[in-house]
């Protein structure tokens, strides 16, 4: 049985998202792989109890690129044990995003130096990853979807479509994710602007942008077109309640929200950012805008909700087996262990 010191950043509702729902995933499944897990928030960890567990493992895990992979260099470096690092979104997006330094730049390259392996949630990310550091032996192992949070199932309710409607009425559309400036939430409010007036948009999650935003779309707020429902528990029922869903980043790496809409039977329609485009393009391209405008998701909108429900939902339903939680275990299962025996020859 081998023995995974799985580090986290701290468990608390700030970390509400993507990354914390597929930290708890993975430990779930390697679990069911027959992994013995430890799963220990390294900033509320005292730094004996996280040198102790790793001592006990056999191999260090990182579920994050930045703060947990720092600490897993340090334990790496007092106990010789492997080291993985879980590399989510593209880093030299991130890095242009807060103006980081040459030195910061610097120091990342040296401290990520002494990974052994860093695993990627997309071929974007992996992309990015190498831009940065040339020499990093990578593998892309896409998120999968939990079992029981959002199971594929008809949703009569999903979405409007008609093949013969050539102006769609009484649209209900859902964000969920953060209100942050990677997420260019302000886009949205744009593309409701472009969408027949009976149109209404709701906003799942909170941050910094929460208020800017609700200026600006204060006139949308009072005639009730925009509704601002703050941060709510990951389940089905985040995004069963509308038609369809949008998804407006500036950077992904291989965004959950997207992949839980599609497997609730709701479509997320996306701006076609590099993430988006190797997510999408080929099971479902329609999801895709031709270009990252508001105006641009507001015609995919329009055009999707024309398209025949049937094929829509043939192609999600395609488009979600690939993203088995079962592939997910076992390409996490293979990595580890060929991790594991390559550290065992060269010892």
């Amino acid at each position: 049985m081998m023995r995974v010191l799985l580090l986290q950043d701290r468990v608390t509702s700030n970390n509400w998202g993507g990354v914390q729902t597929m930290t708890h995933t993975l430990q779930l499944a390697l679990q069911e792989q027959g992994f013995a897990v430890t799963a220990l928030a390294w900033q509320e960890t005292k730094f004996g109890e996280l040198l102790h567990a790793a001592l006990q493992s056999d191999v260090l895990l990182a579920s994050h690129n930045f703060g947990p992979t720092y600490c897993g260099v340090a334990l790496k470096t007092l106990t010789r044990k492997p080291l993985v690092s879980w590399v989510h979104g593209p880093l030299l997006d991130v890095l242009q995003m807060s103006k980081a330094s040459w030195w910061k730049r610097r120091w990342l390259k040296h401290v990520y130096g002494y990974v052994d392996w860093f695993v990627c949630v997309s071929q974007t990310s992996e992309d990015s990853l190498l831009g940065f550091l040339s020499s990093a032996r990578t593998v892309v192992i896409p998120n999968g979807l939990p079992n029981g949070l959002v199971p594929l199932t008809d949703n009569a309710e999903s979405f409007v479509s008609d093949a013969h409607t050539k102006c769609p009425t009484n649209l209900s559309l859902g964000y969920i994710g953060r209100l942050s400036e990677e997420k260019r939430p302000h886009l949205l409010i744009e593309a409701l602007r472009c969408l027949p007036t009976d149109t209404q948009l709701s906003l799942v999650g909170d941050g910094v942008l929460r208020s800017e935003l609700e200026d600006a779309g204060k006139d949308l707020i009072a005639n009730g077109r925009l509704r601002f429902l703050g941060r709510q528990a990951s389940s089905r029922s985040l995004y069963t309640p509308y038609q369809v869903t949008l998804l407006t980043s500036k950077f992904e790496g291989c965004p959950m929200t997207a992949l839980e809409s599609l497997s609730c039977v709701v479509p997320c329609v996306a701006l076609p950012i590099p993430a988006m485009r190797e997510l999408f393009a080929q099971d479902v391209p329609y999801l895709l805008a031709h270009d990252e405008t508001p105006q641009a998701l507001a015609i995919a909108v329009l055009n999707l909700v024309r398209m025949p429900q049937k094929r829509v939902r043939q192609d999600m339903a395609r488009f979600v087996a690939k993203h088995s939680l079962a592939e997910f275990a076992n390409s996490w299962k293979s990595t580890l262990l060929d991790l594991l025996h390559a550290t065992k020859r060269e010892s």
